[in-house]
């Protein structure tokens, strides 16, 4: 979580595996938050667990979204984002 003055701004989940590899997701935000400031902070919550999983030696990092303004924050911190939509494949049983 990423907090400016005790306000929380983002916060997200780090989802370990057994393998060198991590899930990132349920990235949230306060919408009604100045959105440069926000930038700035979903910037240092996926710079922060991207330390956080390499300090714990994951070597890949995994997420999904749909959200185009995250999208490019990813794409701006060096993540590779698949030109091709993917779809969410769910049975209830």
């Amino acid at each position: 979580m990423v907090e400016k003055e005790g306000k929380p701004i983002c916060a997200g989940f780090i989802y370990l595996t057994n393998s060198d590899a991590v899930l990132l997701e349920w990235i949230v935000s306060d919408p009604e938050y100045r959105e440069n400031d926000r930038k700035d902070a979903l910037e240092l919550l996926i710079t922060g667990a991207e330390a956080a999983c390499k300090e714990i030696g994951k070597k890949h990092m995994f997420t999904i979204g749909r959200n185009r303004h995250l999208i490019d924050i990813h794409k701006n911190l060096g993540w590779t984002v698949d030109p091709d939509s993917s779809h969410e494949i769910i049975k209830n049983i």
